[in-house]
């Protein structure tokens, strides 16, 4: 459990919450002593408004808060973090196996939360290239499916590279993000851009005139 990641996480998306519990895998957390309280796992998080409402079905109390389903299968639960990679980006330690034969493990400089946060912010969820939002095609469940991607990449910077969210970043739907990594280096969001063919574009996603 990581109060500070919670605490940050909890201010990074503007809750208004006293307290913040984190668990990776939600199920997990210390007592709550203050309401209202966000619990976070790694891909959202739930808000509790008052003790009452802890006292639910798939949630056990004693030592502390017992949820074996985690919180992802509660009713009020929000995901707004996708942990979504491509293989070049698999976090450190991670195996991406294909089959049973092959397995590559790549290496990757530690992704700031905040500045993901703060190119969103700027960005929204519209793919900077496509300019599709994601939601318009799949509907609610695809509102916040994004990508985030390192302009500069990760494998030429260094560890104590400062990021800046609004250069250095930019929101890719995962279609065209894979495309971009088609090459080393990466194509420019604007090449790929220039790849498209306006007319199956709006033809595939139905998207409204001056949309693309």
């Amino acid at each position: 459990m990581n109060r500070r990641k919670a605490d940050e996480l909890s201010k990074a998306f503007g809750l208004e919450v006293v307290q913040s519990r984190y668990s990776d895998w939600g199920n997990f957390y210390g007592l709550v002593q203050s309401y209202p309280c966000a619990l976070w796992d790694r891909s959202g998080y739930i808000i509790f408004n008052n003790e009452d409402e802890l006292k639910i079905p798939g949630i056990s109390i004693a030592k502390r808060i017992n949820i074996p389903k985690g919180i992802s299968a509660l009713k009020g639960y929000k995901q707004i973090i996708h942990d979504v990679h491509l293989p070049e980006e698999l976090p450190d330690g991670m195996k991406y196996q294909e089959g049973a034969v092959q397995q590559i493990r790549v290496n990757r400089y530690e992704r700031d939360q905040q500045a993901r946060n703060a190119c969103l912010l700027h960005y929204g969820y519209v793919c900077q290239a496509c300019n599709v939002k994601l939601s318009d095609v799949y509907g609610a469940i695809a509102e916040t499916l994004i990508h985030i991607h390192h302009i500069k990449p990760l494998s030429e910077i260094g560890e104590s590279y400062i990021v800046n969210p609004i250069s250095d970043l930019i929101s890719v739907c995962p279609n065209c993000h894979a495309v971009i990594h088609l090459r080393t280096p990466p194509y420019p969001p604007i090449e790929v851009r220039s790849m498209l063919n306006k007319d199956q574009l709006n033809q595939l996603y139905k998207t409204n005139p001056g949309s693309t």
